[in-house]
């Protein structure tokens, strides 16, 4: 498949500011596209290079040597020998930077992100959050991925929702890193690739949230049932919708569920409910340590699951 011109900036871009596209390369890209993107300063033409590199091995003692006009064409004369004169095209001189502010505001766009993109840090934009409250962040510069406190700018940033940055392939001990604070990386060239042209968009949501996992626990409220860990748990119908409000919260920005709210399913006391809860999962056959770690107390706040938003599926 032929990479596209934003394929090309994304993949440029990953040199920070010495990134530069000449004018022999985005020849084969100019069109509708390239001209968008120069009118929308994505792309910056630069002044006309004036000066061209010395030959190999040359002993003449100069730096550069000066580019002339020559009719249609410039030439870059070695002032030693004829022979290593070399002939350039118009498009041989011109280059263009890119500005990588209004890339990242393209590549919001073009994900259909909420929110204005940002500079969080050196090298670090905050994109904005997908459809489902996802937060997004990307790095053009791979040298940025070495930044100190990288991953709690993006848990501060983020809060409680999950996080995607789209960064350059990052080493396996910063990916690791990044995996273990549950962080989803996505290549940036990937990202454009998904949501160019016609797809423009619809397949934003697939590539800035991980793969599919097996969810840890799903709940059946038709048949009041929870499997958490391959095990079945049927729930009465009165701790059904107490479940059900823990699972609401689970998947909210705030996972912890208060009394109040607990009690509303029945009037009765948040405690009393958590308890019974816990004692159907020992019926079924869960060791204490295993529903305290389910059935979490946050002291002075209330009651939360203790199972990632991600690992949790409810059945329509």
């Amino acid at each position: 498949m032929t990479e596209t011109i934003l394929q090309l900036l994304t993949r440029l871009s990953e040199a920070g500011n010495d990134a530069v596209l000449s004018g022999a390369v985005a020849e084969s890209h100019y069109g509708s596209e390239f001209d968008r993107l120069l009118r929308k300063r994505v792309l910056v033409e630069a002044a006309p290079i004036s000066h061209w590199d010395v030959c190999d091995r040359c002993e003449c003692g100069t730096i550069s040597r000066p580019i002339r006009q020559n009719g249609d064409q410039y030439q870059a004369d070695c002032p030693l020998d004829p022979r290593e004169d070399v002939v350039l095209s118009a498009e041989d001189i011109r280059s263009f930077r890119i500005n990588f502010r209004n890339l990242a505001m393209e590549i919001a766009a073009m994900t259909g992100l909420r929110g204005q993109p940002g500079l969080m840090a050196a090298g670090l934009w905050d994109l904005g959050q997908t459809a489902s409250g996802r937060c997004v962040f990307l790095i053009f510069d791979a040298s940025f991925l070495n930044m100190d406190g990288l991953v709690p700018i993006i848990g501060r940033s983020s809060k409680l929702s999950a996080a995607t940055l789209i960064a350059p392939l990052p080493p396996p001990e910063i990916a690791a890193h990044l995996i273990d604070a549950g962080i989803h990386v996505v290549a940036p060239s990937d990202v454009v690739a998904k949501t160019s042209g016609e797809d423009q968009g619809r397949n934003s949501a697939s590539i800035l949230d991980p793969p599919p996992e097996t969810p840890e626990l799903v709940l059946d409220p038709q048949s009041a049932t929870v499997i958490w860990r391959g095990t079945s748990v049927v729930l009465s119908h009165q701790l059904l919708p107490v479940f059900k409000r823990l699972v609401e919260k689970a998947l909210s920005r705030d996972p912890v569920a208060s009394g109040p709210f607990i009690e509303g399913s029945t009037g009765r006391e948040a405690k009393d409910l958590v308890r019974e809860l816990r004692e159907a999962f020992r019926s079924a056959g869960f060791s204490a340590d295993d529903v305290k770690s389910l059935f979490q107390n946050v002291r002075g706040r209330g009651y939360r699951l203790g199972v990632a938003a991600g690992s949790i599926r409810e059945s329509p």
